[in-house]
């Protein structure tokens, strides 16, 4: 399954252009096409509908800033990267002004592009949440994750410890909470052995503060990850959703991050924490079943008033015989796929031996798409240190042929 983002390249020099591709290569991001100026590229990006244009821009400019400047007006949320073998910054400045994100100096070091790309994609995600009204008010509350997924079997757990544990890398502090009032593994699958859980924090709740709080969570050493465990099955019928709120609004007070794990179904818990989610990530595959339930789930949730808004799809790739695209899925679910995460074997291995894949394997193309999206959810914070509710759309729906602007 292909790898995510994707990026193509416009630069009228076949061996320059040659030479891009096995760059965005490096990066480990996907390569989707190349082109030269004016129609063309426009042509290839109509087709191709990219996460990222990569624009190459030398003396003579005009043509160049003539293509960023109509790619820019056609397609005002995809953001372009510029690549030139000059440092002039009144060329950067002509990039800018057309519509440009970055400027690149030659020669680019793939690590260079690969920041680029998802720093300029995170402050496009960020623009738009604000035009949207989603932005954040100053607040030390930090962010709730609640990673949902309307089926079992779909990876949803695995998404959400791996990117916890990614999460944890950035410096933030992070805890996540195992809201699977089934048969909740989380502490399993990151190998930590709690001597309290979530019963034993509800039943202090009202004596805790900073100082107390380490003392209910178990700490997942390899990544300075906080784990909230799960009781036993038949103590969560002594909790009430009330204490459950109270519990992630204390944890959100003193956690940059937290990460809310739920069982696969609607219930009272799950509904809980996607009403208190700053984002949600909807975990699917891209079985007709895990699909289906999807629709039926997102039905019920605008019967309970969930802002669908919140929600980012994630697409999990599960089985290497998985052929179908992701805009398939979000044809079907009419919603934008967020991310997705390419299938690995290693995952599952690494599961059943709690050590998350971004741990035990952190350069498989799984523990990349994890760290990645940890990145654009962690990479817009601002200078006063408040974090958006957002990250970053990598597939966009095609609109009709007569319907308005983005």
């Amino acid at each position: 399954m292909a790898r995510t983002p994707a990026a193509i390249v416009i630069d009228q020099d076949r061996q320059a252009r040659y030479e891009i591709k096995a760059i965005i290569r490096a990066t480990g991001l996907t390569f989707s096409g190349e082109a030269g100026y004016g129609q063309e590229a426009i042509s290839l990006a109509t087709e191709t509908r990219p996460d990222v244009i990569i624009v190459a821009l030398n003396e003579p400019a005009e043509r160049a800033l003539q293509t960023i400047d109509a790619l820019q007006g056609l397609f005002p949320e995809t953001p372009i990267v510029v690549y030139s073998q000059s440092r002039e910054l009144e060329l950067a400045r002509q990039a800018m002004l057309a519509g440009a994100r970055d400027f690149l100096p030659l020669p680019v070091r793939p690590e260079t592009l690969r920041d680029s790309i998802l720093k300029a994609m995170a402050a496009e995600e960020s623009k738009r949440l604000r035009k949207q009204g989603q932005s954040p008010a100053p607040s030390t509350v930090g962010t709730v994750i609640t990673v949902f997924g309307a089926k079992g079997g779909i990876g949803k757990s695995t998404v959400a410890t791996n990117l916890a544990v990614a999460l944890a890398s950035h410096g933030t502090s992070v805890v996540i909470v195992d809201l699977d009032n089934g048969f909740g593994d989380v502490a399993g699958m990151l190998d930590v052995k709690p001597e309290r859980t979530l019963f034993d924090l509800v039943r202090d709740l009202d004596h805790v503060e900073k100082e107390e709080l380490k003392r209910y969570l178990a700490r997942h050493e390899a990544s300075g990850l906080d784990v909230l465990a799960s009781p036993p099955v038949l103590e969560w019928r002594k909790l009430a959703v009330d204490d459950l709120r109270r519990v992630i609004e204390l944890l959100a007070k003193y956690y940059d991050k937290v990460v809310l794990d739920t069982l696969g179904t609607l219930n009272e818990v799950s509904e809980t924490a996607l009403d208190m989610a700053t984002m949600v990530l909807w975990i699917t595959t891209t079985e007709f079943a895990s699909v289906r339930d999807s629709i039926e789930a997102m039905k019920a949730l605008d019967a309970i008033a969930i802002p669908k808004e919140r929600m980012r799809v994630v697409v999990n790739a599960i089985s290497p015989d998985d052929s179908v695209r992701p805009q398939m899925v979000q044809e079907v679910l009419q919603k934008d796929v967020f991310w997705q995460v390419p299938y690995d074997r290693r995952v599952r291995q690494g599961t059943h031996l709690g050590q998350p894949i971004v741990v035990s394997a952190p350069q498989s193309v799984a523990a990349r798409s994890f760290a990645d999206l940890a990145t654009v959810i962690s990479g817009g914070r601002s200078e006063n240190g408040h974090k958006p509710n957002g990250g970053l759309k990598w597939f966009t729906r095609q609109q009709p042929a007569n319907a308005g602007g983005s």
